[in-house]
């Protein structure tokens, strides 16, 4: 009895497994899956400086985020610059690897949920 007391004293949220969001206190939570795609020639930013780069082939990584539009990854891409006079990576005079990111969930695919 003791125990109903208290476990109904507590606020419960329910989410089922295929919400992409939650809302909970007026506040925001986004699904994050374990791990995905990101496609070559997919814009990303940086996220400690905003800039814009293109990833050079298919890459597998971690997702540590998710928001409203877009995945938050750590992972290692080969990625060059997005000038517009360097749109290619053959032509671009910069490629470096790239270890996170913000991606739009719009360019990922093979999104894997779980373990």
């Amino acid at each position: 009895m003791l125990d109903h007391l208290i476990l109904n004293a507590k606020k419960w949220f329910e989410i089922s497994n295929d919400m992409p969001a939650v809302t909970a206190n007026n506040k925001s939570y986004y699904a994050c899956p374990s791990r995905f795609t990101i496609m070559a020639e997919t814009p990303i930013k940086s996220p400690n400086t905003g800039n814009d780069w293109r990833v050079l082939n298919d890459a597998e990584v971690t997702c540590v985020g998710a928001g409203k539009d877009v995945y938050f990854f750590d992972g290692q891409l080969e990625i060059y610059a997005d000038g517009d006079e360097y749109k290619h990576p053959s032509d671009a005079n910069y490629s470096h690897y790239y270890y996170t990111g913000v991606v739009k969930k719009e360019n990922v695919r093979n999104v894997i949920w779980g373990g």
